[in-house]
């Protein structure tokens, strides 16, 4: 039998090492004290394997070769990893984790972003090698892939075939397309379905005054007060976003979509020429 999980929700204060899981979810993807993200997550991990009732899958309720026995989720990452473990044994496991995960969240959220832990370092690592290091630092990186992967968690058709490679796609496409408006020649937002046909050019602020472009959008209701105040921190003044959502109290991915959506507007705007 597995272990249940309350399914309310979390902040990632309450993952730290000192705070053990008590049944919520994964909330902002931040990290807590200095850590990153994914060492906040192992360590939450960890707190779930300890005791006497680890949380467990029922081997002999997924067969496909596994041990016909409660398995703790730390073994079957060692199973998984594993050279002999097959592919199709791999895909079914992470079905039923992806499952566990978006019916139950809690502790099985905190599961699912760990046992892709080796992914997701990997994905990190091809990524910075994508987007320009002055634009964005480690933990804010972390943070961004891990919202994306989770946002993926509920995204993925579990009838495709190899669905942690799936995964790996989805949030890589999502943390790519967040940081398109990081670069000069593109404003994307996620939502669109026709940015690729968009025609968007470089978002150009006037040279010396982009703060006279931002108060004249707000003044012509083409973005608000709190969309061109986040615009000047972290862009203008180059306030880290992490920072940013820290002190105005924003959930990370909410405020990268929040500038995502400005800045095509403010684009839109200069393209139509009414700014």
């Amino acid at each position: 039998m597995t272990r249940l999980a309350s399914t309310e929700t979390v902040s990632t204060a309450d993952l730290d090492a000192e705070n053990a899981p008590t049944g919520k979810g994964l909330g902002d993807c931040r990290g807590s004290g200095g850590s990153l993200p994914l060492d906040v997550a192992e360590r939450a991990f960890d707190l779930l394997m300890r005791g006497p009732e680890p949380l467990s899958v029922d081997g002999a309720r997924l067969g496909h070769g596994l041990p016909a026995r409660p398995i703790p989720l730390s073994e079957l990452r060692e199973m998984l990893l594993h050279p002999s473990c097959s592919r199709a044994t791999r895909d079914h496991v992470w079905r039923h984790l992806i499952h566990e995960a978006r019916d139950r969240r809690g502790a099985w959220m905190v599961a699912a972003v760990t046992l892709a832990i080796p992914m997701l370092r990997r994905l990190i690592i091809a990524l910075v090698g994508v987007i320009p290091a002055q634009r964005v630092d480690r933990e804010d990186l972390e943070s961004e892939v891990l919202t994306a992967y989770l946002e993926a968690l509920h995204e993925v058709n579990l009838a495709w075939s190899h669905p942690l490679l799936r995964l790996s796609r989805l949030t890589h496409a999502t943390v790519l397309r967040a940081h398109a408006a990081d670069h000069p020649s593109l404003l994307a937002d996620p939502d669109l379905t026709d940015r690729a046909d968009s025609g968007m050019q470089t978002l150009a602020y006037p040279a010396g005054h982009p703060d006279q472009l931002l108060d004249q959008a707000v003044a012509q209701g083409i973005i608000t007060a709190a969309e061109a105040q986040l615009i000047v921190c972290t862009r203008l003044e180059g306030i880290p976003l992490s920072s940013y959502c820290r002190r105005d109290g924003l959930l990370y991915c909410t405020a990268i979509k929040r500038r995502q959506r400005a800045e095509t507007a403010l684009h839109q705007a200069i393209q139509r020429g009414d700014l």
